[in-house]
């Protein structure tokens, strides 16, 4: 008892004195989350250290329980996500750099203001918090945490098109949470990973602490028995094979009007050698031609295509005179046939938000913009021969409601993507990342090909069976598997997460309703 008592009081004594040191000393612990922050980054592709994420997490979760003032907590959640973004997506400078024919203070404050624009949502999640514990026991520290951030990293990832980069699942890749992604998806993921952190941060210091040690323990006790007894959600039926091919055309020299012949011939002698494969599959906008001027040269090879039983699917840009608009599209030929056109554009990189106000701007700057209109919803999908294929553009994949609005009826999944415009940065390889865990949400194996890499195939449970290195011309063929059935994300979306908050936030009113009886 004097031993317990002992250990009770020393913890207690810690966690005022660290509380204490949020409120006197505010500067120093928004400088220690902002490079907490940045640690973070270590958490997701390609460096997988995920311990950090959660320990940072955690510390932000003590930083805003000591918070002293709205302006406190604010600066608390803005510190801590500008450290993270402005390690982990300032990729986004390499693109306006090197191919936004801007200057350097212009291409370092558009940047600047992209990773601030991320980050303000968690600082107003930080602001939120404060005012909602204001009026509750600190026995809601916990679910409060977890629903601030998730409200606010939703709201991230939807305002204004969204930027659901870098949400708290993806660094769950390599541990078992990421076992739990067919039952509710990165949304769910997120939030047990969140949740980690809180209870981590909190629980020895409430009283209801075993309640929420207890329901945590139990979530990743269940993630670890599905990691060892993968679930027969669906099941694989027939084999095909896909050929990649990866014509690795740099940037700056993709669009030139002198390199569109010999660009296409070298995707068409690549498809010839490759003839024999079911699917054959260049990436986003490798013709640079537009669709309909190109269509009646390729008629021919189209025919020769379908005589071998053989479908080619390239992204190609389209032009529809009778909307009066460009589209960046996905386009099936040979033993196949549809169109698809992209949903989800990139802001300021193929559409101008508000250009009637920022056109002028950016055109003063001598930003190359693009002006792609946004393709309608409910496309049918891509035909491969028997096959139905979902189609995602670059961007696409990191939206996992559309990814999950087109997959049910399809029996592939496939992203094209040109990430040479982000060089050798690891924008790219988060990329790759996400398309794995649409994979294994969805229970469908995913065809990723790209420009200048990665280009891979990715099966059902979310692993990569096989690749190209980056920025090298090259081709890879490969066998996939289609398959039958649903995981359970794809029938009821986000029903388990919801459930999931319904029953933490149980933990903290079934006492109080007990003291009320």
């Amino acid at each position: 008892m004097n031993i317990n008592a002992t250990l009770t009081t020393n913890v207690t004594g810690w966690r005022l004195r660290l509380q204490k040191s949020f409120s006197k000393h505010p500067r120093k612990q928004s400088t220690a989350l902002f490079l907490l922050g940045a640690l973070s980054t270590l958490s997701f592709a390609p460096f997988y250290i995920w311990p950090i994420y959660l320990f940072a997490m955690s510390y932000l979760a003590f930083a805003w329980q000591g918070a002293q003032s709205n302006r406190q907590s604010f600066a608390f959640g803005l510190s801590f996500a500008l450290g993270l973004f402005g390690t982990g997506i300032s990729w986004v400078y390499v693109s306006i750099a090197n191919f936004g024919q801007v200057g350097l203070p212009i291409a370092i404050g558009i940047t600047l203001a992209f990773i601030t624009t991320a980050s303000l949502y968690w600082g107003l999640a930080g602001l939120a918090y404060f005012q909602t514990m204001k009026r509750l026991p600190k026995v809601w520290a916990i679910p409060v945490f977890v629903s601030m951030i998730m409200v606010f990293e939703w709201l991230r990832s939807t305002l204004f098109t969204g930027f659901p980069w870098l949400l708290p699942g993806y660094i769950s890749e390599q541990n078992w949470l990421f076992e739990l992604l067919p039952i509710g998806g990165i949304w769910l993921v997120s939030t047990v990973a969140v949740l980690s952190a809180a209870t981590f941060a909190n629980v020895i210091f409430l009283k209801q602490h075993y309640r929420f040690a207890s329901f945590t323990l139990l979530l990743w006790v269940i993630a670890g028995y599905l990691s060892f007894m993968p679930p027969s959600y669906v099941t694989r039926e027939d084999l095909h094979t896909v050929t990649l091919v990866q014509g690795n055309i740099s940037q700056d020299e993709k669009w030139l009007a002198e390199n569109a012949a010999p660009t296409l011939s070298y995707y068409q002698q690549a498809t010839i050698e490759n003839i024999n494969s079911d699917i054959v599959v260049w990436p986003e906008t490798a013709i640079t031609y537009v669709l309909h001027q190109v269509k009646p040269y390729l008629k021919p090879f189209s025919e020769d295509l379908s005589e071998q039983n053989t479908t080619l699917i390239t992204g190609v840009p389209v032009w529809d005179e009778q909307r009066n608009s460009y589209f960046n599209g996905v386009w099936a030929t040979g033993n196949g046939f549809g169109l698809y056109e992209k949903q989800k554009l990139v802001p300021f990189g193929e559409y101008v938000p508000l250009a009637k106000w920022f056109g002028p701007i950016f055109d003063l700057f001598g930003m190359p913009m693009s002006q792609f209109r946004k393709g309608p919803t409910n496309q049918p999908t891509l035909q491969a021969g028997e096959l139905s294929i979902s189609p995602f553009i670059c961007y696409e994949v990191v939206y996992p409601d559309l990814v999950r609005s087109m997959v049910r009826d399809s029996d592939i999944l496939l992203t094209i993507s040109n990430d040479g415009w982000f060089g050798d940065s690891i924008g790219p390889l988060q990329h790759l990342q996400i398309a794995q865990f649409r994979a294994k949400e969805s229970g469908r194996y995913m065809i990723r090909a790209t420009n200048t890499g990665v280009s891979a195939i990715i099966n059902e449970q979310g692993q990569i069976t096989s690749q190209l290195p980056q920025f090298v011309r090259a081709t890879l063929t490969s066998e996939i598997y289609t398959v039958s059935g649903n995981t359970p994300y794809i029938m009821h979306g986000n029903l388990s997460l919801f459930g999931l908050l319904l029953l933490l936030f149980g933990l903290v009113l079934l006492p109080c309703r007990r003291s009320q009886t």
